[in-house]
Order: C-alpha cells, then sequence, then structure tokens
C-alpha cells in the first residue's frame, strides 16, 4: 500500500497491458485513469488534476512525444515514459520535451512499482532525466545509461528523426530552417557518433 496515493493518468493503447498495470497500480491505492489516445489524453489533463503521467511512446500511429511539444494544460509536473522504445533518440527527446524519467516496458511487474516510487523521490535533472537500470534495479541519470560518445545533441537528434522519416538533406534543411552545409556537418557527426548501422543505412 503506497503512504502517499497518487493521482495518476496512464496513456497507452494496448488494453491487455494498460488493465495489467493500472490494477497494479490500484493495488497500491493510487487512483489510475487510463485513456488510448492523445485526444482522450488531452480532454482528462483539461477537466482534472494528475499528479504523474504515465506516457507510451508509441501509440499506434501517434507518437505519445507529441503530446508534450505543445503545452498542454493540466499536464503534471511529473511525466515518465514507459514504453516499449527504448532508442536513445525518442528517450532524450522526452526529456528534452520535459519528460521527467523513463521506464522500459520490460521491467518485471512487481519492479514496477519500486521503479515509480524511487524515481519520485529524484529531483528532476537539467540536462536529460531518469532511467530504471532492470539489470541494476536501480534509479540512473539518463546519461550513464549510455555511452557518452554516442549521445547527439538536439539539433544532431532533430536531423536524425527527420533522416529516419526519409528527408533527403536539402527537405532536413527546409524543414529545420538551415543551411545544407550545417545539416551535412550535423549528418557527419551523427555518423562518428553512431556509426553506419543499419538504421541510418535504411534512411541514407
Amino acid at each position: 500500500m503506497a503512504e502517499n496515493p497518487l493521482s495518476i493518468l496512464f496513456v497507452d493503447d494496448h488494453n491487455l497491458v494498460a488493465s495489467g498495470i493500472s490494477g497494479l497500480l490500484r493495488a497500491q491505492a493510487h487512483n489510475v485513469i487510463t485513456v488510448k489516445n492523445l485526444t482522450d489524453a488531452r480532454s482528462a489533463l483539461e477537466k482534472n488534476s494528475y499528479d504523474l503521467l504515465l506516457l507510451d511512446i508509441n501509440l499506434g500511429h501517434e507518437n505519445g512525444l507529441s503530446l508534450l511539444e505543445t503545452p498542454t494544460p493540466g499536464c503534471p509536473p511529473r511525466v515518465i515514459l514507459l514504453s516499449g522504445i527504448s532508442e536513445q533518440e525518442f528517450i532524450f527527446k522526452g526529456f528534452h520535451l520535459g519528460a521527467f524519467g523513463f521506464i522500459p516496458k520490460s521491467i518485471e511487474p512487481e519492479e514496477l512499482m519500486s521503479a515509480i516510487s524511487t524515481m519520485l523521490t529524484h529531483p528532476p535533472l537539467p540536462e536529460a532525466g531518469w532511467m530504471w537500470d532492470t539489470q541494476k534495479k536501480a534509479v540512473l541519470s539518463a546519461l550513464l545509461c549510455f555511452p557518452r560518445e554516442t549521445i547527439l545533441t538536439h539539433k544532431e537528434r532533430e536531423v536524425f528523426m527527420h533522416m529516419r522519416e526519409g528527408n533527403l538533406d536539402k527537405q532536413i534543411a527546409d524543414i529545420m530552417g538551415l543551411s545544407i552545409h550545417t545539416v551535412r556537418v550535423h549528418i557527419r557527426a551523427i555518423k562518428r557518433k553512431r556509426g553506419h548501422n543499419r538504421r541510418l543505412e535504411q534512411v541514407y
């Protein structure tokens, strides 16, 4: 039983996952509202006040991070990404947009309550956010969970995301309002940090 029950909005489009996790949270006396899409999430945030937002990144045809890209009335100060997507680009983009922490969906159910409660005892991090390390069973700064030399800057991350969408150099330059030279400098940095891996080969 939680010492301080929380009011939680849980955004996840998988019925089984949402039902299982919300059940675990309610068993700890937390008040949980579950919604499947961003429209319902925004509506719920406008109608009620929450202590915590649990947000999946992959919501079918929607990207959960879109909820954080524009100011949303009622959005709680603590947002934890609870997702099967564990690519650093998405995690760090979430942190850049204001997310407080990240917990992978690969976590064991009995660990989830500990992960959430432990994470919420930590102060916000200025550069990134907190992650639950399933191997160490501990909360760590995301900057310690990925090799520092592989972490992209915010601009490099934006370029990388556009590359993944199949945009060419000139298109990325136009979208971001940059010169094509600057875009290519970012691309070289991305390749240096991340290597010529299969994802890059697929989009570039």
